[in-house]
């Protein structure tokens, strides 16, 4: 005679059985599916922080080695930048009076000089223009094909870290003297003798960039350091003057 729990309990292990045959299909469909993170792995790896460390290295051993390449420049963290790129304003001046255009009195004078003295600004695929209120997006020729050198130059190292999707921001280029004085108005600190008046000087944000592809999940402060490392080779090949500008959260430059 069949007990009467025999079938109850035959009952509950098959429906055991096939609750975990359903859950190892389960399992096994989604085998493979990987979940990409937001930041890649290859991004971004080449650091100051990895050239410190391969500096220390080779001051370690006393030698120089063709596997030890000496930095692109000293290691610094970005809140350093106020010292390594501090060019003072008699130099940009000095470079903008000798290469650049006469000073405008308005703005609206810009629009009716040749394009071999000044070239319009606008954005493309390396770089942004910002919204700008005190100043217009014209610079000589040479400004902006540094300009574009920049932009380039900062796409590049993005993509060679395995990362992309940003572009640098312009956020002041020409200036009048009528629209030096309205933002003196504003900010007491703007100088009247300003290098943006001849068409040599352009900032750039360091700390907002413009997001072409959110594939991408890059933070701020290494997007400062690349573009810091861009600025400082061009620095170095005598290109340009550089300030880093605390409280407008830029990079003061003028093409040499």
């Amino acid at each position: 005679m069949i007990s009467p729990e025999k079938p109850y309990i035959m009952r509950r292990f098959s429906f055991l059985f096939f609750t975990i045959v359903i859950f190892l299909s389960f399992l096994s469909g989604c085998k493979g599916k990987q979940v990409e993170s937001d930041y890649p792995e290859s991004s971004l790896i080449d650091t100051f922080e990895v050239k410190q460390q391969r500096l220390a290295y080779s001051c370690l051993h006393r030698r120089r080695s063709a596997a030890l390449p000496e930095p692109a420049f000293p290691y610094v963290r970005y809140s350093s930048f106020r010292k390594l790129f501090n060019d003072l304003n008699d130099k940009h001046l000095a470079v903008a009076k000798k290469n650049g255009i006469e000073p405008l009195e308005s703005l609206d004078d810009a629009r009716n000089l040749g394009f071999w003295k000044l070239a319009k600004i606008d954005s493309c695929e390396y770089y942004t223009v910002d919204k700008l209120t005190h100043s217009i997006p014209y610079l000589t020729p040479k400004t902006k094909w540094l300009l574009m050198k920049i932009g380039k130059n900062f796409q590049d190292s993005l993509t060679n870290r395995g990362s992309g999707g940003r572009q640098i921001i312009l956020t002041s280029a020409l200036r009048s003297d009528e629209s030096i004085k309205s933002l003196r108005r504003r900010n007491t600190n703007a100088s009247e003798n300003s290098a943006h008046r001849y068409g040599t000087t352009f900032d750039i944000a360091y700390n907002r960039y413009n997001v072409t592809d959110s594939t991408y999940f890059v933070p701020s402060d290494r997007l400062r350091i690349l573009l810091g490392e861009v600025l400082y080779d061009l620095r170095k090949e005598h290109k340009c003057y550089i300030k880093y500008e605390i409280r407008q959260g830029c990079f003061h430059i003028t093409a040499r």
